[in-house]
């Protein structure tokens, strides 16, 4: 999910298979690149990065790392029956599949401890073109996995029917962190999406754009004030605007009479 333009390098991935989308570069939006398919020798050292990233976050001061296997970033693209087509120990099968994602896990757990792992999870969202199959069987079976190395957390988006999400919590027993609207869908996560998700064994809720446009936003769920939309033509975009012009929630006071 990168472009040469931004980084100089081509990126890589599970298959030589474009993310579907422009992605932002310093010169405005392009077409996703096409990756360059990792070897199977090189996947120790894609694993091993998860780990050195996290244990120099750790070491700056960080209680912990959320490891993104969502939202079409690459554990998002091994999950993918569409990005991935391998056809080594990390494609194919379901269990395969899952395998790139509990190694990462796994190898993070290593560096900094299991207390201080969680991974962000995006079922069926298929964002960028990684598109799934078999929901419900892939996400049970990496959460079986996940359950064994004792992860802090898993985050779950609400990016695919919540019957097969509750399947998936019934799964995962852990401390579980729900972001309660579709990524990137035409609604915001409010507090009533919460409530709901809370009430469904959710033990947190996470909240993405709402954040950006609501500086105040804890403040707001708390009073249960109206929550403001996001301006979307404004992200990544660079200058204050969409950054630090959104204001806090106006107060007025009743009229006297």
């Amino acid at each position: 999910m990168s472009h040469p333009a931004t980084t100089g390098m081509q990126p890589v991935g599970p298959s030589a298979v474009p993310a579907v989308g422009e992605v932002f570069t310093p010169t405005g939006r392009q077409a996703a690149p096409v990756p360059r398919a990792l070897d199977t020798a090189e996947m120790p050292e894609h694993v091993a990065s998860y780990a050195s990233a996290a244990r120099r976050a750790v070491d700056a001061g960080f209680d912990g790392v959320e490891l993104h296997g969502a939202n079409g970033y690459l554990i998002s693209q091994f999950l993918s029956s569409a990005a991935n087509l391998r056809t080594d120990a990390y494609g194919g099968s379901v269990r395969n599949r899952v395998r790139f994602a509990v190694e990462a896990a796994a190898a993070t757990v290593d560096a900094v401890g299991a207390h201080r792992t969680g991974i962000r999870l995006s079922p069926g969202a298929g964002l960028w073109g990684t598109a799934e199959t078999d929901i419900l069987e892939l996400y049970t079976a990496l959460l079986a996995e996940l359950a064994t190395l004792d992860l802090a957390y898993v985050h779950l988006e609400a990016s695919t029917d919540e019957t097969v999400l509750l399947g998936l919590r019934r799964t995962w027993l852990g401390a579980l962190i729900v972001n309660p609207v579709f990524p990137l869908g035409p609604r915001q996560a409010d507090r009533s999406a919460a409530d709901h998700w809370l009430a469904l064994g959710a033990d947190l809720i996470s909240f993405g754009r709402a954040y950006i446009a609501n500086p105040d936003l804890v403040e707001r769920l708390r009073l249960d004030l109206p929550v403001a939309p996001h301006d979307e033509a404004t992200w990544f975009d660079g200058g204050d605007t969409g950054y630090l012009t959104y204001p806090t929630y106006h107060h007025v006071a009743p009229a006297r009479g």
